[in-house]
């Protein structure tokens, strides 16, 4: 399905979602410290009148797979979280095959609702399991505003309008102070170090990227769990992970450009 096809199906979602978000969240309200600074810090991500949801939310019919869990996004109970990459990862959860007929699409936007970067997967042959779409180095997240994305699924190749969806917040810190304590810690324990820092985004990705390289230690495999059953996501522990496909990326400009899975 073309982006611009999928951007019209998705439309009243993205439409809906972003009336509800700009009339509750005001950025101007937003303190620039970090969560474990010293001083107060008024980053709240949590208001619960947001319409925020990692595990997906369906339209004009059920995405729903008996015995399986719904399209989630490994993210926090409250769908947001911090990262200190520029350009960070997000993980997902996709209980469904795709392929012929099949879309999805990935979308972020910053506090002025202005699109940073849209990402559209169709017609791919994907598996399900537990996949990440990562920023290009081009696109980096400013450290003075917050962002909002979201990531839909096509769950029908024979009817368009039933899609889900999950959505959250994302907000990068300028933390320069833990760059000397990280250059002293061992990779494996990095994970430990940026839940500590509840830095839940730089977590699940280094996590994951452990588990990926070695697929069969026990001590990596045990890591991933833990983090899974924090985040309240145990139902996760046993899904495999699956590489994403090439895809076509749509960026602020208009153009489309190829690039290799993640």
């Amino acid at each position: 399905m073309p982006s611009s096809l999928l951007l019209l199906v998705f439309g009243s979602v993205f439409s809906d979602v972003n009336v509800a978000i700009a009339s509750q969240f005001n950025p101007t309200t937003i303190s620039r410290s970090h969560p474990r600074s010293t001083q107060t810090s008024n980053l709240d991500f949590s208001d619960v009148g947001r319409p925020r949801r990692r595990q997906g939310g369906g339209s004009r019919g059920s995405c729903l797979i008996a015995n399986q869990p719904p399209l989630t996004a490994l993210v926090p109970e409250s769908s947001t979280g911090y990262t200190l990459s520029q350009s960070p990862s997000f993980w997902f959860y996709l209980p469904y095959h795709l392929g012929k007929g099949h879309a999805m699409e990935f979308v972020l936007k910053d506090s002025q609702e202005n699109l940073v970067y849209s990402e559209t997967i169709a017609d791919r042959d994907i598996p399900p399991g537990i996949f990440n779409l990562r920023l290009p180095d081009t696109v980096i997240l400013d450290t003075q505003q917050s962002y909002e994305w979201y990531l839909v699924v096509q769950c029908d190749a024979t009817n368009a309008e039933r899609f889900v969806f999950v959505n959250g917040a994302i907000r990068r810190l300028d933390r320069p102070d833990l760059q000397p304590q990280m250059a002293n810690l061992e990779q494996a324990t990095n994970p430990e170090f940026y839940i500590t820092e509840n830095l839940w985004y730089d977590a699940v990705d280094a996590t994951a990227a452990q588990l990926q390289k070695a697929p069969q230690n026990r001590e990596f495999r045990q890591q991933w769990e833990n983090l899974l059953q924090q985040m309240g996501l145990s139902n996760l522990t046993t899904a495999s992970m699956t590489d994403c496909c090439t895809v076509n990326r749509i960026s602020p400009d208009g153009l489309s450009l190829d690039r290799t899975g993640h």
